[in-house]
């Protein structure tokens, strides 16, 4: 697919699915309780996933196994640590105990044995997403994990999302763009769900959909001096969906204007929890009772309208019979 005729599918899309009557998804849930077993990804695709069920009056118990940067094969061998009894399998640091209340560090097994899971999402490593060998064999033994301790929950797969145009990965002149990073992760995720016969949460879809509209399309501020920053001033990034340019400070301390073209920002986040709300209880009505602090209404509503039409995608999808 070019450019071009993705960002028309993604635009008629979303303008078909505004058109549609609201429906209501037969199986509807009420209450939900998830482990998300991940890393900054799923912390920023559920971070404010508790507003948007309490505004849809959803009783979530959320649980969040998750380490920054951790891949699959991390995941797996802490995992094997903890088996053996060795103590760095503890590496989950600052987990919600669901029975206290309390935080404290786990293994993935006491995690997965810390509540009766009704969902628990997998997910690889963004900067090895769209390398389908580094998958396996560690998908299948954290797979095999939730089985054992956690034999009642949906395994399901949590689809990140391609960084933003300005990353360095994609400086490197080798073909190598936003669209490739999407679509070579996307037919990732896709593979091994449908050989597992897991359902998929589209984050990177919705997130896709969305920046092919001129509202997500981010373009650099070009009334910045980005080779010499003004001082305490960013740029222009309203059009984004991560968090971009920021201020921090360097070994020195003195002020510095760093880039996190990765993680997503408030309405990045917005958009991933309402794809998780609708797919994950099961819906087509997402609520419109929160809007994340300082995100206009129209804007939030706009979201909604591309995490939906992502879930709506992907149930299709699912449903559809697979080719022999």
């Amino acid at each position: 697919m070019t450019p071009v005729t993705s960002r028309l599918s993604g635009l008629i899309l979303a303008i078909t699915l505004t058109l549609l009557p609201a429906t209501s998804f037969a199986a509807e849930r009420d209450s939900l309780k998830l482990l998300a077993i991940g890393n900054s990804f799923s912390n920023d695709a559920t971070r404010l996933l508790p507003q948007v069920a309490k505004a849809g009056g959803k009783d979530l118990l959320l649980g969040r196994a998750s380490i920054g940067g951790c891949s699959l094969e991390r995941h797996a061998r802490h995992l094997a640590e903890a088996r053996a009894g060795d103590e760095k399998g503890r590496a989950y640091n600052g987990f919600d105990d669901p029975k206290t209340g309390n935080k404290r560090s786990v293994t993935l097994i006491e995690a997965l044995q810390s509540a009766e899971w009704d969902i628990v999402t997998l997910q690889q490593v963004s900067h090895q997403s769209f390398k389908r060998e580094s998958f396996q064999p560690h998908l299948d033994q954290l797979i095999a994990a939730v089985r054992e301790y956690a034999p009642t929950a949906e395994i399901v797969i949590h689809q990140t999302w391609a960084y933003r145009e300005d990353h360095p990965f994609f400086k490197r002149n080798d073909g190598f763009t936003p669209l490739k990073m999407y679509e070579d992760l996307t037919a990732n995720y896709r593979h091994f769900a449908t050989e597992k016969g897991f359902r998929i949460l589209p984050v990177g879809d919705a997130l896709h959909l969305a920046r092919q509209t001129p509202r997500w399309t981010y373009t650099p501020d070009p009334d910045f001096d980005f080779e010499n920053p003004p001082a305490g001033q960013l740029p222009d990034q309203r059009t984004s969906l991560q968090v971009g340019w920021k201020l921090g400070k360097n070994k020195a301390g003195e002020p510095k204007l760093g880039l996190d073209a990765i993680h997503c920002n408030t309405a990045g986040q917005y958009l991933g929890a309402n794809v998780w709300y609708a797919a994950l209880f099961e819906t087509d009505t997402l609520p419109d009772g929160y809007t994340p602090p300082g995100m206009k209404p129209e804007d939030a509503a706009d979201l909604r309208t591309h995490a939906l039409a992502a879930v709506v995608a992907q149930r299709e999808r699912e449903a559809a019979p697979v080719a022999n």
